[in-house]
């Protein structure tokens, strides 16, 4: 049987057919080198542990997140007397990278005050305290702790608004995470200042937002909020008072500068600057919460206090000048917030961490 021999042009045709497709099937086939700055472990190198087929399969991937060192977790603190408005106090040592506010007090030397502005904001190798009524030349003294997050970034929001209003953050919420309060300040319309009735400040991880209220008497209703505020305390759940009004966030580095509203609907107008982190889940060793009364300003914590979540102070009377605020300024869970006396009745709650430490 004679087998037909194909014609050189339809032999070429096939040949050209066929590296077409191997073409094809290779521009179609990725190939990911692996990593530069990963080391190559030898191909003979055993495993630790082997796993049958199913059995791999059926044993999701976990990834290990590091705990924070022993020694990497370190409290830094920094103060100052005789300030005037606001400036800086030194740092026993200059932060590495993040970090989150474990506690302040801010305080002024001279009697109480109608308030302007108040806050802490760290900073590299100094954390900047501030405190002022409307002309801002009434001394005062001011203490930080900050606990540094090495590897953590702080990121840092600024907002108008007036009441308690909402603060959405920038960019989605980190999984598997929670925020920290790094840093914060409050400040009225320049040339103006007034009584303080309730002043806060919350982080709503859940929600990718932090809730801030700074209120006096005028334009707040706060009839019924000593029983509001009990049965918030008792539900452990401790929503800033009164209703969330609208808020707008203040965008770019030269925004700050701009003019703040003297009114917010029916409040009075203010700024909020915000310094915020997110930490990993898996840092965390226990949430708590502190509360109480003006009969109850200190509190043994029944964990360590290392970062801050939020705080919230308010008069239950009336609104009143402001000697000086504090939240855990001596490490040992106490509060402050008052006028020159400590005979007006008020509410109090803090929100905390504490993180695990590597032995």
């Amino acid at each position: 049987m004679r087998v037909p021999m194909f014609h050189r042009p339809a032999l070429a045709i096939a040949l050209l057919v066929g590296m077409s497709a191997s073409s094809t099937a290779l521009a179609q086939t990725r190939v990911t080198p692996p990593p530069q700055d990963r080391a190559r472990e030898p191909a003979t190198a055993p495993s630790k542990l082997q796993l049958p087929p199913s059995e791999a399969l059926r044993t999701p991937a976990r990834i290990l997140v590091p705990q924070p060192a022993a020694g990497a977790l370190q409290l830094h603190r920094a103060g100052n007397r005789g300030l005037r408005d606001s400036g800086r106090a030194a740092l026993d040592q200059p932060l590495a990278g993040g970090w989150a506010l474990n506690g302040f007090e801010l305080r002024f030397d001279n009697g109480d005050h109608k308030l302007r502005r108040i806050g802490v904001l760290g900073e590299e190798r100094f954390a900047q305290l501030i405190l002022g009524d409307r002309n801002g030349d009434d001394p005062f003294s001011g203490t930080a702790r900050l606990l540094a997050l090495p590897g953590v970034r702080v990121e840092q929001v600024t907002a108008d608004g007036g009441g308690k209003f909402e603060i959405p953050l920038p960019g989605r919420a980190r999984a598997d995470s929670t925020l920290v309060l790094s840093g914060f300040e409050f400040r009225r319309t320049d040339g103006t200042d007034a009584n303080l009735r309730n002043i806060g400040i919350w982080l709503v991880p859940e929600r990718n937002a932090i809730q801030v209220s700074l209120t006096d008497d005028q334009g707040m209703d706060f009839r019924g909020l000593e029983a509001t505020l009990g049965a918030a305390l008792a539900s452990t759940v401790v929503p800033l008072p009164g209703l969330l009004e609208s808020s707008t966030v203040v965008a770019g580095t030269g925004a700050v500068a701009r003019a703040i509203n003297a009114k917010a609907g029916q409040y009075r107008g203010y700024r909020v600057q915000v310094q915020y982190a997110w930490i990993p889940n898996a840092w965390i060793e226990r949430k708590g919460a502190l509360a109480g009364s003006h009969e109850q300003r200190r509190q043994r914590p029944p964990r360590r206090i290392e970062a801050l979540q939020g705080f919230e102070f308010t008069f239950t009377n009336s609104d009143h000048h402001l000697l000086g605020l504090g939240v855990n300024g001596s490490g040992g869970g106490d509060v402050f917030f008052q006028d020159n006396n400590t005979d007006d009745p008020l509410q109090w709650s803090v929100a905390y961490l504490t993180l695990k430490r590597d032995e």
